[in-house]
């Protein structure tokens, strides 16, 4: 015979009416409630049902020989020392349970167990496998202790009252800890054989609540909990789930076994706590950090966001890994990130202020990472890599002092907004895109060190760009500058016929390399400066159009074969009297100038036949009317380079006419210092003036030539060659011949002067042996020649050439010879 009690039958709404008729009355005739002594029942049977006494039931409480039988329900403290026991709806102040003795909560039979006291000393075991189960009576703290274990079977903790319960024994199984309740956990909790759930008012734990597998525990409430697991574990063993949810959970360690998992969702908010294993963010209303998070685990965020609260701080070896339409995103404004972990994958890092000290990396092949809405400051790595894109959108700005953003193998980075500072680099085929990105060097220098492509887009500068790698503008695209902008470094700004760069009106200096087609000023101009190099490279010309300030070339412009570089006016290094300034202009192609040269203070090469520097103006040769070359200029013609001048010419600079190129003067070419070295052709109408510096070679020199400076046979006073005048030539007292001999071969190892015509002498003759060489006595050195040879050299130095031999100087009519003699 059962014979449970249900509910009404207890006695439990009764007993609540004479409490409240008790209290009434109490209130009016007494100063102070009664205290109601308690009677402590024990149960020391066999199996049998909560309120059953002999002669009907099969066990024996101690009060069961009262008449009418008294069992447990009220102001009791019951104590089981045997059974099983099938409990019944109940009330008593206190529970305890011996090593033999057991409670169970039948599954076909609803029942409710109230525990009113502070006590639940539990050595045996608790089995709640009906729909109710134990329900702790407020405001006060039940403890449930001892060395038995509680085993759920989709029942119910519940409390009345906001108690505390406090668990010092394993609790296991599924069902729930139900609202109305106030858990503190210093033991273990343990989800298993299915779905056990926690919604209690709050919750302290400092022991292990966790997941089995198969099984799940789930943090369920409608209300924010708090979850205080400070010095506590939320576990998820292999195959088990944790799920939490719209609480607050602070402290302590979250943490996975093998495939176990643990899900925050349904704005659930994580403080200050560590996760060692498997965090997923589900979709369900998304969840929340504060604080410090140590993650030396996985956090997962699929298609969900997660939500900064505060500042937070993200530590730890682990990662974070976004994936879809994953959003990373503050609560509310202000609130920050400061990341010293991995965070990868793709998804949007959205209108977050974010610190990045470790790596943020889009790795998700073909898929986008995107930063947008805010700034970030990167002192580590941003990337792009294994077919990922990273993509800056405009409305964000990278602090990248100190940092790198990177595009490494098969990947990219997308510039749209403002990189500050810091370097931007690729390898292999990974490439950064600008996208009306903008490079912001006005405080801190950005430095490109890798391929940033501008394909149809445009890039923005705004102070200086570093520039070690490639810029490459493609399609219709520009480098457009915002403010005054400098572009240094030693990479490389390519450009084709549809780019260009301009400024309206900001200045452009120039301290790297710029080659290819198209316009640096185009329609929008700018004041420019080169202190770089600007090259020419390509079919359609290269044009520098500078506005009203003009353009100022103090470094190299150069022009490669079959390009032009055409430079407008107000071009401010070619001033208004002809005087080109002190730079380098290397030409191969076409140089066109707004004005003609007259005075070169500057390096010009001309390399080929068909090089050439023209006057826009008059499409003539700019250096048809060049008149004197100064002690800073340079003239230089290579490759079969033919120049011809239409006026007197004067050098105190530095002339190279290279083997088949020429300079034309059709008037006096005059040296005053400097050196000039012709192995090519030197022509002159009107003579050649040699008064100072330096003329060698071993080339041709036509014209009369007067020489009071320096002439040398060769290419160098230690290179021997035949240095050829088609005239005359007269050496005045203060000029000098040197030439070298090391070898008995004329023109290759010994210098000579060959004069088709007259020859006076006078000054200085010097002979430089070289390479060692020992001429055999009797060998004849013929070191000038000429059709009448007149004078001789005022001094001879050199012809001593050991103790044993030397030379012995002789004038014919038409040489002038050394041979070689006995004696020192």
């Amino acid at each position: 015979m059962q014979g449970n009690i249900s509910p009404k039958a207890t006695g439990k709404p009764l007993r609540s009416i004479v409490l409240i008729f008790l209290a009434l009355t109490a209130s009016v005739l007494l100063p102070v409630p009664p205290v109601l002594a308690q009677t402590t029942s024990t149960w020391s049977g066999g199996a049998g049902n909560w309120s059953d006494c002999p002669p009907s039931g099969t066990a024996l409480w101690d009060t069961c020989g009262n008449v009418p039988p008294v069992f447990p329900n009220g102001n009791f403290n019951a104590v089981i020392n045997g059974g099983p026991v099938n409990a019944t709806s109940a009330s008593v102040v206190s529970l305890t349970i011996g090593s033999s003795g057991s409670l169970v909560f039948p599954a076909n039979k609803p029942s409710i167990l109230d525990i009113t006291g502070p006590n639940m000393v539990n050595n045996g075991s608790i089995n709640i496998a009906g729909s109710d189960g134990l329900q702790i009576e407020g405001p006060g703290t039940t403890t449930l202790s001892g060395s038995g274990s509680v085993t759920m079977a989709g029942s119910n903790f519940t409390g009345s009252g906001s108690p505390t319960l406090i668990v010092q024994q394993p609790i296991q199984g599924k069902g729930s800890f139900s609202l109305g309740l106030n858990l503190t956990n210093q033991n273990l909790i343990n989800a298993n054989g299915g779905t056990l759930s926690l919604q209690p008012n709050s919750a302290i734990n400092t022991g292990t609540m966790q997941a089995s597998s198969a099984s799940t525990l789930a943090f369920t409430n409608g209300l924010a909990v708090s979850y205080n697991n400070a010095g506590g574990v939320i576990k998820a063993l292999s195959g088990g789930t944790v799920q939490l949810q719209n609480g607050i959970y602070t402290g302590g360690t979250l943490t996975t076994v093998g495939t176990g998992v643990i899900q925050a969702s349904a704005s659930a908010v994580l403080n200050g706590l560590t996760n060692s294993g498997t965090l997923q963010i589900l979709t369900a209303n998304d969840a929340t950090l504060e604080n410090a998070i140590d993650n030396t685990g996985v956090i997962q965020v699929p298609s969900s966001t997660l939500f900064m609260s505060g500042d937070v701080t993200l530590n730890g070896a682990g990662s974070l890994i976004m994936s879809s339409t994953a959003h990373l995103q503050p609560l509310n404004a202000g609130n920050t990130l400061t990341n010293n972990q991995l965070i990868h994958g793709s998804g949007t890092i959205f209108e977050l202020p974010l610190a990045n000290k470790q790596t943020i990396s889009a790795d998700s092949s073909g898929n986008t990472l995107t930063l947008t809405g805010a700034t970030t400051t990167n002192t580590s790595i941003m990337q792009a890599t294994g077919g990922g894109i990273l993509m800056i959108q405009n409305d964000e700005t990278v602090q990248n002092t100190g940092g790198t953003v990177e595009a490494l193998n098969g990947s990219v980075v997308n510039l749209s907004g403002i990189v500050k500072g810091g370097t931007l680099t690729t390898s292999g085929t990974g490439v950064i895109e600008s996208q009306n990105g903008t490079l912001d060097g006005t405080v801190n220098v950005p430095t490109n060190a890798g391929t940033l492509d501008v394909n149809n887009f445009d890039l923005f500068f705004q102070g200086t760009v570093h520039n070690n790698g490639t810029i490459a503008l493609t399609g219709n695209s520009c480098v457009i500058l915002n403010k005054p902008s400098t572009l240094t470094g030693s990479g490389k700004l390519t450009m084709v016929s549809t780019t260009c760069i301009f400024g309206s009106g900001n200045a452009f200096t120039n301290s790297s390399l710029i080659e290819g087609a198209g316009t640096i000023g185009d329609s929008n101009p700018m004041p420019i400066i080169n202190n770089g190099t600007i090259l020419a490279n390509q079919l359609s010309p290269l044009a520098i159009v500078p506005d009203a300030t003009g353009f100022t070339n103090n470094g190299k412009l150069l022009v490669n074969p079959g390009s032009t570089l055409n430079v407008h006016a107000p071009f401010k290094s070619l001033s208004s009297g002809g005087i080109l300034a002190s730079a380098t202009y290397s030409v191969t192609g076409v140089l066109g100038l707004p004005a003609s040269i007259v005075t070169n203070a500057a390096h010009i090469a001309l390399t080929g036949a068909s090089a050439k520097i023209v006057n826009d103006n008059t499409s003539a040769n700019a250096m048809s009317g060049l008149a004197s070359i100064t002690s800073t200029g340079s003239l230089s013609l290579a490759s079969g380079q033919a120049l011809s001048t239409f006026t007197h010419l004067t050098n105190s600079g530095t002339i190279t006419i290279g083997t088949g190129s020429g300079l034309t003067v059709h008037g006096s070419f005059t040296q005053t210092a400097g050196t000039s070295m012709v192995d090519g052709s030197l022509s002159a109408t009107g003579g050649l003036t040699l008064q100072k510096g330096t003329l060698s070679g071993q080339g041709t020199l036509a014209g009369v030539v007067n020489s009071s400076a320096t002439v040398v046979a060769g290419d160098s006073v230690t290179k021997a060659g035949k240095l050829t005048v088609s005239g005359t030539y007269t050496q005045s007292s203060t000029g000098v011949l040197d030439v070298a001999i090391g070898g008995t071969t004329v023109g290759t190892q010994y210098s000579q002067l060959a004069v088709s015509h007259g020859v006076s002498l006078n000054g200085t003759l010097n002979i430089k042996r070289i390479g060692g060489f020992v001429p055999p006595i009797g060998h004849v050195f013929t070191v000038l020649t000429g059709s009448v040879v007149s004078g001789h050299f005022a001094t001879e130095n050199g012809l001593s050439i050991n103790s044993g031999e030397h030379f012995e100087i002789k004038y014919s009519g038409t040489t002038v010879t050394l041979t070689v003699v006995s004696g020192p």
